[in-house]
């Protein structure tokens, strides 16, 4: 990525997202750490705020609370929680994501404009009042509401639940039918460890799947990238004109200029960062807190049998998933991301 390219698109992130809504830490406990947009991490402590791009990780002895526009936030141990913002149809919609664990949702009201729920597997969309996200070791996704409704998104398909109901997203596909289930019923741990004894039974199938994932996050930052590079190009011709106007015909020529074609450009431009930068971090997500975690446990387990052919196979396709990973995603992070 071209380095006056990656700094405007950052400084234009940063100015579209002045106007996102915080969230306030109101409980820590245990282990609970914050990892700022800029790289800087520090403990979290009551009193904090969380802005987008902002990280809070819990540890086996964690927990944490927030609250934002209505909304509380319960953060379990052994979560890692992100806010996120996205760009639909013009406005900017506040993503709440789940790499790892599970987080219970309550509003007090409801809005219209509740923030969109991500794991690494499914999007859910708010209509409910309280619900409980589990996302788990392999990159699915457990939902189950206790009441009001939630739509949740995935492989093309949605599934909408009601009260004392819940679904299972695995990685890559659509939502399962609905199913009689409350949260407190949920053994994440458990749950959680079922879903890692799958993914290393059958590391060649879930290296697939994870590649599927992917080259889609992939194909999106193509996309979203592309247009943003012709709008710098549009903005830059803009800014050129916008001088030449205010030498030439003084600065209310100059200004109405700009406000006919600089600020709806500049507006287009922010969402495209917006977009491009949002699935390159949710592709970081998938590669650090499923893919990373995989790796590691499978080279423990053949660290005395490097030849045998499960391991082999596995290693070819992981090193194939950072290729793409290097060639296709990282040219959209920045240092501080990492």
């Amino acid at each position: 990525m071209n380095r006056t390219i990656a700094f405007s698109a950052v400084f234009l992130l940063a100015a579209w997202a002045a106007f996102a809504v915080p969230a306030d830490i109101t409980y820590t406990e245990g282990d609970a750490t914050l990892k700022l947009k800029n790289g800087k991490q520090q403990d979290a402590q009551i009193g904090d705020k969380m802005n987008t791009g902002d990280t809070l990780k819990t540890g086996s002895d964690g927990l944490a609370e927030l609250s934002q526009a209505g909304v509380t936030v319960k953060i379990s141990s052994g979560t890692v929680f992100t806010l996120m913002e996205r760009d639909v149809n013009g406005k900017t919609q506040t993503v709440m994501s789940t790499a790892l664990g599970s987080i219970k949702y309550k509003y007090g009201k409801l809005s219209g404009s509740e923030p969109a729920i991500r794991t690494n597997g499914a999007i859910a969309g708010v209509r409910g009042t309280e619900f409980t996200v589990f996302a788990g070791a392999d990159g699915s996704s457990l939902i189950t509401v206790d009441s009001g409704e939630v739509d949740v998104q995935s492989g093309g398909k949605t599934v909408q639940l009601t009260a004392a109901q819940g679904t299972e997203v695995p990685l890559g596909k659509p939502p399962g039918d609905p199913i009689p289930i409350k949260s407190d019923q949920i053994d994440y741990s458990k749950w959680n460890q079922d879903k890692l004894d799958s993914m290393l039974a059958d590391p060649v199938g879930t290296m697939a799947t994870l590649q599927d994932a992917l080259d889609n996050y992939a194909r999106d930052v193509a996309d979203y990238y592309g247009q943003y590079l012709v709008s710098k190009k549009q903005l830059d011709e803009v800014v050129k004109t916008a001088a030449q106007i205010f030498k030439e015909k003084g600065q209310d020529e100059a200004t109405k200029y700009q406000q006919e074609f600089y600020y709806p450009l500049t507006h287009q431009a922010g969402a495209l960062v917006l977009n491009y930068r949002y699935n390159a971090l949710a592709a970081l997500s998938l590669r650090t807190y499923v893919t990373g975690r995989m790796y590691l446990a499978l080279k423990a387990r053949y660290i005395l049998n490097p030849d045998d052919p499960v391991w082999t196979d596995f290693l070819g396709r992981y090193n194939a998933f950072l290729s793409t990973f290097e060639q296709s995603i990282s040219p959209q992070l920045v240092d501080a991301d990492i």
